[in-house]
C-alpha cells in the first residue's frame, strides 16, 4: 500500500474530545492493549495528529502520528498499527515468522505466501499457525529477529491454513520496513532493534535447521570461473572447482534425474489437467460465456479438481495456461477470442465434440458448490451489469457481443476504448478530450468534444441496468440499478421506535428465517409486511431499534458486502 509515493491531502491535530474516542478504538481493536498502555503512547502532553494520504491507488488512508512517527494507520473501518508501534509493544498481534530472504520479496511488492512460513514444532506445544481468523491484522518478523517488518491481514484461518497443508497465500501486506509510510513527514528510517529470536526457534546450525536455503545462500556466494557444459552421459557438472567469497574451492556435482519418474509424474498432471478442464466445461454451474481465460482456471477449472489431488499446470507438459487452451482450441472444444491486446476469452464451447459427450462423472463425485461460511450460509456474489441496446450495438460488436446480452461495467469502458481508438475520436490536440463521430454522437448527442467520463457515462445512460446475485445453486437476476438493504428507524403508536428492512430477497435471504434470527437475537417481536407499492420485495418490522444487531447479521454472518448495507447512521447513538 506504501511502497510507492503518497500524497499528504490534510494533517490536523485530534480534538481534545475526540482523542477519548480514539483511544476507546484502539483499545477496542486490540485486546491486549490496556489502557494504561493507551495513555502512555497517547499522552495529554503528545500532540496527536491525524493525517489524511492519498495511495498510489488513489486510496484515502489516515495516518495518527506522535511526535512525527507514525504509531496507527486505517484503511476504512479497521485500524491498523505500524511496526513502529510494534517494536514498543510486539505482542500487540499475532505474529508469523519467516525466512530473510523472503523479506526481499516482501520489499518488491510481494505477499507472504504460506510455503515461506517457519512453523513451531509439535514439541513446543504452541500452535502451528496460531489462532487467527480470516481477515484480521497480524504481523511478521524475521527468523534470526523477532522484531516485526511488516503488517497486514490474514487472507484465511488458522484452520485453513492447516488444511491447506502449506499451499497458498498466508498474509496481504499492508506496510513493511522501508516503504514510503517510514519516511513520513520527513523522518528518517528508524533501524530495526534486535529483540533476539523466537523462543521456540533454534538457528544455532542454519544449515541442519534449513538444509534448502542454507544450499541456496551457499550456491548464490558462488564465483563461476567456468561454464557448466554437458557431458554425453547427460550429466551436468563443472569444468573447474568454484571457488566461494572466503577462497575455499568446492567440488560440486549434480545427481541425475530420475527421467521415468518425472515422466509419469508430467503425464498424471496432464490427465489432470484434462479432467479438470471437461469438468469445468460440461459440469459448472456458474459458466457464464464469454470468460478471460484466466478466470476460466482460478473460477472454474480450480474448483473442479478432486478435493485429494492439487491441480499445478507447472507440474504438466503445458507449463503455461496459454498452451494448454491454445491445444484445447486445435482440437475444437472451445473457441478462444482476443478481446484485448494480449487478453483472450472463451466465447464458444463446442457440446457436440466428440470428448465433451464422451466425458462422464457420477453426480455423487462431480464438483459441487463451494460454500466459505461455516455457519451453513452461501456467501453471495454480486455484479453490476448493464444490458446492450439497439442503440449502442454498433460499439460492442467488433467485441462479439449481441443485443441483449449482459456484460459487467469494466468490459462497457473497454469496449468503447477500442471504438474511440478504432474510429480516430480522440481529440489530436488534448486526448483528455473525445470528438464523438457517428454513432458516438448519436448516443452522446454532441459533436462537441467531451471528457473520456462523460462519453463512459452516456454510453452506460443508454444502456439497460441489471444486476446478478449468485447465493450457492440460486441466481437471482433483477432488471434497474442495485437496491441496496436498507435500514429505517420509524415512530410508531405509543411513540415506540421500529426498525424497517427492505430489499433482503433481492439477495437471496429468505425472510422468514431471517425474522426468528432477529427474534431470539434481540428478543423482540418482527412482523413481516407484504409487497407495498414501491418496494421490490417484502418488509420487515422488527420492534425497537436494531439496526446495529441487523448491520452485523447481514454483514458477519450472511456476508454481504457493508456497500450494499445502508441505515447504519440510524443506529442509537452512545451516551457520552
Amino acid at each position: 500500500m506504501f511502497k510507492k509515493p503518497i500524497r499528504i491531502k490534510s494533517n490536523n491535530p485530534v480534538k481534545g474530545s475526540e482523542r477519548k474516542s480514539f483511544k476507546d478504538k484502539v483499545c477496542a481493536s486490540f485486546k491486549t492493549f490496556t489502557e494504561a498502555q493507551a495513555n502512555d503512547l497517547l499522552h495529554k502532553k503528545e500532540v496527536l495528529y491525524c493525517a489524511k494520504v492519498v495511495t498510489h491507488k488513489d486510496e484515502v488512508v489516515q495516518l495518527f502520528v506522535v511526535n512525527k512517527v507514525p504509531f496507527f494507520f486505517s484503511v476504512g473501518e479497521k485500524l491498523f498499527p505500524t511496526i513502529y508501534l510494534l517494536w514498543k509493544y510486539p505482542d500487540l498481534i499475532y505474529s508469523f515468522t519467516t525466512h530473510p530472504q523472503v523479506f526481499n520479496f516482501i520489499t518488491s511488492g510481494a505477499d507472504l505466501m504460506l510455503p515461506g512460513i517457519i512453523t513451531p514444532p509439535l514439541s513446543s506445544g504452541i500452535s502451528k499457525y496460531g489462532h487467527v481468523s480470516e481477515g484480521s491484522v497480524v504481523s511478521v518478523n524475521l527468523s534470526n529477529n523477532k522484531a516485526p517488518i511488516a503488517v497486514g491481514v490474514a487472507c484465511q484461518d488458522s484452520d485453513s491454513m492447516i488444511r491447506s497443508h502449506g499451499r497458498g497465500k498466508c498474509v496481504t501486506i499492508y506496510h513493511f520496513y522501508g516503504d514510503n509510510l517510514c519516511v513520513f513527514n520527513g523522518i528518517s528510517s528508524i533501524p530495526i532493534p534486535n529483540m533476539g529470536t523466537q523462543e521456540w526457534l533454534s538457528l544455532s546450525n542454519y544449515n541442519e535447521d534449513f538444509p534448502q536455503l542454507s544450499a541456496d545462500r551457499k550456491k548464490s556466494e558462488y564465483v563461476d570461473k567456468e561454464k557448466l557444459q554437458d557431458n554425453t552421459n547427460g550429466e551436468v557438472t563443472l569444468d573447474k572447482a568454484k571457488i566461494d567469497l572466503d577462497g575455499e574451492e568446492h567440488s560440486h556435482e549434480e545427481e541425475k534425474p530420475n527421467h521415468s519418474k518425472l515422466n509419469n509424474d508430467t503425464a498424471l498432471s496432464d490427465d489432470l489437467l484434462n479432467y479438470c478442464f471437461l469438468c469445468a466445461i460440461k459440469y459448472s454451474k456458474n459458466l457464464n460465456l464469454p470468460i478471460l481465460v484466466s478466470n476460466f482456471y482460478k473460477l472454474q477449472m480450480l474448483p473442479s479438481c478432486p478435493p485429494d489431488k492439487v491441480l499445478d499446470i507447472k507440474q504438466s507438459s503445458y507449463k503455461k495456461l496459454k498452451p494448454f487452451i491454445d491445444e484445447m482450441c486445435k482440437l475444437g472444444l472451445i473457441t478462444v477470442k482476443e478481446i484485448k491486446k494480449g487478453v483472450e476469452a472463451i466465447t464458444e464451447i463446442n457440446k457436440n465434440h466428440p470428448k465433451f459427450n464422451e466425458f462422464y462423472i457420477n453426480p455423487v463425485n462431480r464438483p459441487k458448490e463451494k460454500t466459505t461460511n461455516d455457519l451453513g450460509i452461501k456467501e453471495p456474489h454480486i455484479s453490476e451489469s448493464y444490458i446492450v441496446t439497439q442503440n449502442v450495438l454498433p460499439l460492442f460488436q467488433q467485441a462479439g457481443y449481441r443485443k441483449g446480452d449482459t456484460i459487467q461495467g469494466s468490459t462497457v469502458r473497454m469496449c468503447v476504448t477500442d471504438y474511440i481508438k478504432k474510429y480516430q475520436c480522440q481529440d489530436l490536440e488534448n486526448t483528455n478530450l473525445v470528438k464523438p463521430k457517428e454513432v458516438l454522437q448519436i448516443i452522446c448527442r454532441t459533436e462537441s468534444a467531451i471528457t473520456w467520463e462523460e462519453v463512459f457515462e452516456r454510453v452506460c445512460d443508454s444502456m439497460k441496468n441489471c444486476f446478478k446475485v449468485v447465493s450457492g445453486n440460486e441466481q437471482i437476476f433483477n432488471k434497474g440499478k442495485i437496491s441496496p438493504i436498507t435500514m429505517n428507524v420509524s415512530v410508531r403508536s405509543y411513540n415506540k421506535k421500529v426498525t424497517l428492512v427492505d430489499n433482503l430477497e433481492l439477495f437471496g435471504i429468505n425472510v422468514n428465517e431471517f425474522s426468528k434470527e432477529c427474534q431470539h437475537g434481540v428478543a423482540a417481536s418482527t412482523t413481516i409486511i407484504s409487497k407495498t407499492p414501491g418496494k421490490k420485495s417484502d418488509q420487515l418490522l422488527v420492534q425497537g431499534n436494531q439496526v446495529i444487531f441487523i448491520h452485523n447479521l447481514l454483514v458477519d454472518k450472511y456476508k454481504i458486502p457493508k456497500k450494499f448495507v445502508k441505515g447504519l447512521e440510524n443506529a442509537p447513538k452512545r451516551k457520552k
